[in-house]
């Protein structure tokens, strides 16, 4: 895979996962029109629980993709730098 790519690919799971683990509220509760008082007891706080971790788990895939394109930028640019060994 391509490091442009890859960090494009990284920075959508990071922005969409971030959007998501923070909108999980609303997506969870779009049909309920009045909230009960111990909302946590409902299967709607269920819900968003779910929803926040699986927008968390974008992120960290978002975010460890991102940082192994950078760590392969780096070593491909230390290998690009070092010298010519001389043989003889």
């Amino acid at each position: 895979m391509k490091t442009k790519h890859a960090f494009i690919i990284g920075s959508i799971a990071t922005i969409g996962g971030s959007v998501f683990a923070a909108t999980a509220q609303s997506i969870a509760f779009i049909n309920v029109k009045v909230y009960p008082s111990p909302r946590s007891d409902t299967s709607y706080a269920a819900q968003e629980q779910v929803l926040q971790n699986i927008g968390l788990l974008f992120l960290a895939f978002g975010l460890l993709l991102i940082l192994t394109t950078f760590r392969e930028c780096l070593r491909a640019s230390r290998r690009d730098h070092r010298p010519a060994r001389n043989e003889g």
